[in-house]
């Protein structure tokens, strides 16, 4: 093979043997997709807000697991409702607070059912007696929700042996809330999977399907699903997921040297992920539970575990090992695989992508919104930042600029743009946000002039009828939207 420029011979490269599709894959541009709670709402998979009365109601369970015994003295504190007074305890914070106050520390005390689950585990580290516990979670049992019940430890009502049950009170309504919340994820998806096999899903799921097909036809795309559900990998069937899919091994080392895209990562943890029991010897290779995947969930049986040991983390404080990760403590969560390999190339991929969408987040996980903005920085000094398309739902219409809440002030400092800027394309001249309408159109873009990010307001499924501008947008095209 001669050389144009030398006129030398050289021998053929891989990139000359290179089949049709892998050359058009390598001139893909790549999209790096984040898919949040509100992507799979419209298949009738539970939002945030209901997942936090389902949750209280399983809490309210617990708690009456079994018959008052009049002569334990420990059983009042052990049949404590523990989730239910922690979030007592944050509506308490709030208390006094004008809206406007309230609107602006919502993002990090307002109660939901993560926020509370991560409670939960800062409760079980702070009743643990010395020398186990710990000197500032110490304090969390010692607030007015638990005064009454007595459960501080190292006081005159409680010795070691009783903080230790409590321990174990607080571990085990964790643990059940942590198994209940698996359940109801995996079967909705059964029940997904059994409407798409029998065809009555199909109409639902027909814009999803669409929208992420089309998008995986024009980007080399890449996946990081904070979701449980198998709503994405229904669309996307063949995207590699970390781990082989017949043996159930997460193969650690092909996701840390991939170079190809393709990828669809569950970063939270799965349906089809469950814990399996391994060696109980420490010098073993195999010791320790370890994380797998099942394909097929209807094999799930009695051995299936969602929940199993506890670990120790930062500061040597107990986690609760679990398939899916849900609450306030996920950065210790996370140290575990396969999660912590999953979220290890997670700023790689933000790094190397052309374009980013955002569909149905909240912008609620800071270990997320702080990668996204160190890379959107470190691309915008070097004069490529790439374009941002924000899919949301926003029923009352009002325009991003006139926003004051907890997703706009959370969307704002992890896209490093400013809210004020954002106009749809008619009010695009206008320059002061004051003198904007007080209600979008329906299904309506706003785009900031100031930074390649767009918001779509019309939901997640409804954005398939708009594949032609949105994909347009993440191309570069600033004139699209």
């Amino acid at each position: 093979m001669v050389n144009s420029f030398t006129g030398s011979h050289r021998t053929a490269t891989g990139a000359d043997i290179l089949s049709d599709s892998e050359k058009n894959r390598l001139l893909k541009k790549k999209l790096l997709v984040l898919l949040g709670a509100g992507s799979s709402v419209g298949q009738d998979f539970p939002s945030t807000s209901e997942l936090d009365k389902e949750v209280a109601g399983w809490a309210a369970e617990w708690s009456t697991r079994k018959p008052p015994d009049p002569i334990d003295s420990m059983d009042q504190r052990t049949r404590t409702n523990f989730y239910d007074r922690l979030w007592a305890n944050r509506l308490d914070y709030c208390a006094g607070l004008t809206e406007e106050q309230r609107s602006i520390v919502a993002r990090r005390t307002r109660p939901n059912y993560e926020r509370v689950l991560g409670d939960l585990h800062a409760l079980m580290n702070g009743v643990l007696p010395k020398p186990f516990g710990d000197p500032i979670l110490k304090w969390i049992p010692r607030a007015d929700v638990f005064r009454q019940v007595g459960i501080a430890p190292e006081t005159d009502q409680l010795d070691q042996h009783g903080s230790n049950k409590v321990f174990h009170a607080v571990r085990g309504q964790l643990q059940a809330l942590s198994d209940r919340l698996a359940e109801r994820i995996r079967g909705r998806s059964n029940l997904f999977d059994l409407e798409l096999s029998n065809g009555h899903g199909t109409a639902a799921f027909a814009p999803y399907r669409e929208l992420m097909g089309g998008l995986a036809r024009e980007f080399d795309i890449g996946v990081y699903n904070l979701n449980y559900d198998s709503v994405a990998l229904h669309a996307l069937p063949d995207s590699f997921v970390g781990f082989d899919r017949r043996s159930g091994d997460f193969q650690a080392a092909e996701v840390l040297s991939r170079k190809d895209w393709g990828f669809l990562y569950h970063l939270h943890g799965s349906i089809h992920h469950w814990i399996k029991d391994g060696s109980h010897t420490m010098e073993d290779d195999n010791f320790g539970p370890k994380i797998i995947w099942q394909d097929d969930l209807s094999l799930q049986g009695e051995d299936w575990q969602d929940s199993l040991y506890l670990t120790t983390q930062s500061d040597e404080k107990r986690v609760l090992l679990t398939s899916l990760i849900a609450g306030g403590w996920k950065l210790d969560q996370l140290q575990e695989e396969p999660f912590l390999t999953l979220y290890s190339c997670l700023p790689r991929h933000a790094h190397e992508a052309n374009a980013i969408l955002i569909g149905g987040y909240g912008f609620g996980d800071s270990h997320i919104n702080s990668i996204l903005r160190n890379a959107l920085r470190a691309k915008a000094n070097r004069g490529k930042r790439p374009p941002v398309l924000v899919l949301d739902f926003n029923p009352g219409r009002q325009p991003f600029a006139h926003r004051v809440d907890a997703w706009s002030l959370a969307l704002r400092t992890a896209l490093r743009v400013p809210t004020q800027s954002f106009r749809i394309p008619a009010q695009r001249s206008e320059r002061h946000y004051t003198r904007l309408p007080a209600k979008l159109p329906p299904r309506a873009f706003e785009r900031s002039n100031r930074a390649p990010v767009a918001i779509w307001n019309g939901g997640f499924t409804a954005a398939s009828k708009e594949l032609a501008k949105i994909v347009a947008w993440l191309d570069g095209d600033e004139s699209a939207l």
